[in-house]
């Protein structure tokens, strides 16, 4: 196998994209050089996509072999997600009549979404769940199998336990290519244990001063003495996903694995959003775990150990922030979760309220309103808004003036340009009407001159103007955009 310097042929198949995935310097820490292998580049955004293709033509070639004449019709997965995600995306190409997927309860509600959309049936199992017991995905997986299958129906149960010798030796060879050899730790998120041991099992062959190290939550218990955790009634859980495990799996060689680090859930989610924030790194919670890891074993070495030699660490980015949006991605589900160390927390505290320093929307100084009436001609309303540069208009009621809606000049244009609407109808027939939001179920948000900016930039996460009346909704003081905001922030110097 060789890397590539040119760009990759048309091909036939999402697989064939697998792979030759970047490796880029994302710092140096007590004299050792971190490097991270972006996984998430792959076609579904995972390293998982690695293992599905080789599971796949695994699995087809040992029944070809054994005489099956007839292609399996149902896929049963235990999965955390994203090797669920990768089978049943590659899956519709081998013909598999269904997938069905069981994951746990901390699986985040965007790769459930994605599952859907593939087609995939969800079962949910407990977290902390043992394989033994029966409500475990391994357990239902079995049963569900069986009881599919006594009905002449072909089903196959795919994991990380099945046939998964050689799976990521293109991985391994693709980390000694890109360093050159030169490669001093290596650090590896650790769930079912299949991809720590199989790249330790190739490299070190190759790389034999190579130390591998795991990389795990903190109640995890893969890195303990004990095959088990403690039979405590006490719910034993973590947020990372795809890490950790209660129990030792069989697909995890213990022996390949020099060193464990454990990370918490705040190190973990608060590294992967300052990787996405200050390099640009689109990873996961995984992801920041297993750099979290790398820079607190690189800082826990005596210093002596690197005094001469600048060593270097490669981390394994498993998969990628757009799989949890709701989650990692999200301020206020991190806040909650308690899940932002100091530094995201100042970070956070500067950028939605700290920067606006107590003021609000009348510290704007936005000029007076021009309003229109519902009777307005759109042509006149065009007429204003190029005339005064502006991109909508409030439209209050003619008599007592108080606020009705709004127009806006991309729709009336777009009104025009379809023959939907002409230039002498009024604004009433194709105006935003408050009423009609209020009576649909979208919530009225007042804003007023007392409204904190930090509010004002909050609502604009989701609106691109906002109509400042008073507090009883019945006059039209101004109209704000985040420009106006974005201005303010420039006057003060504290952008």
């Amino acid at each position: 196998m060789s890397l590539h310097s040119s760009p990759p042929p048309i091909t036939d198949s999402l697989t064939d994209g697998i792979g030759l995935t970047p490796m880029v310097r994302i710092g140096t820490h007590s004299n050792v050089e971190v490097l991270a292998k972006l996984e998430y580049s792959n076609p579904t955004g995972s390293v998982k996509d690695r293992v599905a293709k080789h599971l796949l033509e695994e699995y087809e070639r040992r029944t070809h072999v054994e005489g099956s004449s007839t292609r399996v019709k149902i896929l049963i997965i235990p999965t955390t997600g994203n090797l669920g995600i990768s089978l049943a995306t590659f899956a519709a190409r081998h013909r598999y009549h269904r997938v069905i997927c069981i994951v746990p309860e901390r699986t985040s509600n965007d790769r459930i979404a994605l599952l859907k959309a593939l087609g995939v049936e969800i079962i949910r199992s407990p977290n902390e769940a043992h394989p033994e017991a029966p409500e475990s995905a391994t357990s239902v997986a079995a049963r569900l199998a069986d009881q599919l299958s006594a009905s002449s129906t072909n089903v196959a149960i795919l994991d990380e336990t099945t046939f998964i010798q050689g799976a990521f030796d293109d991985l391994a060879e693709e980390l000694i290519q890109q360093t050159h050899g030169q490669l001093d730790y290596l650090f590896v998120g650790v769930e079912s244990g299949a991809t720590i041991s199989g790249l330790s099992h190739y490299l070190k062959n190759k790389l034999p001063n190579l130390k591998v190290i795991g990389v795990e939550p903190i109640d995890s218990i893969l890195g303990d003495d004990s095959p088990v955790h403690t039979t405590s009634n006490s719910r034993i859980d973590w947020r990372i996903e795809d890490l950790g495990n209660h129990v030792v799996p069989s697909s995890l060689d213990k022996k390949a694995v020099d060193a464990w680090v454990k990370v918490s859930d705040k190190e973990a989610y608060s590294t992967a959003r300052r990787l996405i924030r200050d390099q640009g790194i689109l990873c996961g919670p995984s992801s920041g775990a297993v750099t979290a890891a790398a820079i607190q074993y690189a800082k826990q070495q005596p210093s002596e150990n690197h005094s001469t030699h600048e060593y270097r660490s490669v981390v394994i980015l498993n998969d990628s922030a757009q799989n949890y949006t709701s989650t990692l991605l999200n301020d206020e589900w991190i806040f909650e979760n308690d899940l932002a160390d100091e530094v995201m927390i100042k970070e956070l505290e500067y950028l939605s309220y700290d920067r606006y320093r107590a003021a609000s929307v009348e510290d704007l100084q936005l000029p007076a309103a021009m309003t229109i009436t519902p009777s307005t001609t759109i042509s006149r309303a065009l007429d204003l808004m190029y005339e005064r540069e502006y991109s909508q208009l409030p439209v209050v009621h003619a008599n007592n003036k108080k606020l009705v809606g709004y127009v806006s000049l991309a729709s009336l244009e777009a009104r025009l340009n379809q023959g939907t609407s002409h230039p002498n109808d009024q604004v009433d027939s194709c105006m935003f009407s408050f009423k009609n939001a209020k009576s649909s179920g979208v919530a009225y948000q007042l804003i007023t001159p007392d409204t904190s900016l930090a509010d004002l930039a909050k609502f604009f996460e989701k609106n691109s103007f906002a109509v400042v009346t008073d507090v009883n909704r019945k006059w039209c003081l101004g109209v704000a955009t985040k420009y106006d905001l974005i201005s303010f922030l420039h006057r003060r110097q504290i952008l």
